[in-house]
């Protein structure tokens, strides 16, 4: 609920300042009104109504498209205000009456000894994200010779940066898999480096790290994966986290703080 009511009133403000920007304009505008007609071969004529009981207004010449424009633009904006004060009312009145407990938020209300007695027919964020963590599965094997890097939850991985990210994600309470598989079409089995939850929204996200860019062929390779996480319709920004680093540039705490903010929270 807590997200739906965000969104509306997130909603309702970006209207309050899309209706001041079209009142402002409007302000401006030529007093008047805009009739087309069609003209010879189909032409479109302009004519302005300057008063309301004009029914045929003065023709306004090809070249003055600044007044045509005008006009136009004036009869947009008056329709878009009205628009927006129909729709603000109609999320203002939604928002006064949405009920202030909803019915996810039945369950955790619960004293602990009720809630202990039996299964809810809503699963909770915790329960749903314990249970996605919880999933079993085999990710990529690591050979007996690489680093000992280990994480805070104790598990190996290939890179110092790798274990900082763990370790972040972990600290901010992020449910993570370490590099669970993913098929895409056209390239074949891929392990991104981790596949990330963001319980609030309940959406699964694959964050991969790109250590070596300043490497040119591990930088093509990186490319490539990116192209087919494209093909398979995973983007930036949407489904896939990037961050990457080079030698010169490397990663650090806060940029992964600002992206486990951004993406995860």
């Amino acid at each position: 609920m807590d997200e739906i009511t965000k969104m509306l009133a997130e909603r309702v403000d970006w209207l309050r300042t899309l209706e001041e920007k079209a009142e402002e304009e409007l302000a401006k505008a030529p007093p008047g009104r805009l009739r087309i007609s069609k003209g010879r071969n189909q032409k479109d004529w302009y004519y302005h109504r300057r008063e309301t009981t004009d029914r045929s207004g003065v023709y306004i010449p090809q070249d003055n498209e600044e007044l045509v424009s005008r006009l136009a633009g004036k009869d947009y904006r008056e329709r878009l205000i009205k628009a927006i004060r129909r729709e603000k009312k109609a999320i203002e009145r939604c928002l006064a009456e949405y009920p202030k407990i909803s019915a996810e938020q039945i369950y955790e209300r619960l004293p602990e000894r009720r809630r202990k007695l039996f299964t809810p027919l809503i699963e909770t964020d915790d329960m749903f994200a314990e249970r996605w963590e919880n999933m079993e599965y085999k990710g990529k094997s690591i050979s007996g010779d690489s680093p000992e890097l280990i994480t805070q939850r104790g598990e190996q991985v290939r890179s110092k940066s790798e274990v900082i990210i763990a370790n972040m994600l972990l600290k901010e309470g992020i449910p993570y898999r370490y590099e669970y598989p993913v098929r895409l079409w056209g390239y074949g089995t891929v392990y991104p480096d981790f596949t990330v939850l963001n319980i609030r929204r309940r959406k699964e996200m694959f964050w991969d790290h790109f250590g070596m860019m300043d490497d040119p062929d591990y930088a093509s390779k990186a490319v490539k994966k990116m192209i087919s996480y494209n093909k398979n319709k995973i983007f930036p920004g949407d489904r896939l986290i990037i961050t990457s680093e080079t030698r010169t540039e490397p990663l650090n705490i806060r940029q992964i703080r600002d992206v486990i903010q951004f993406y995860l929270k």
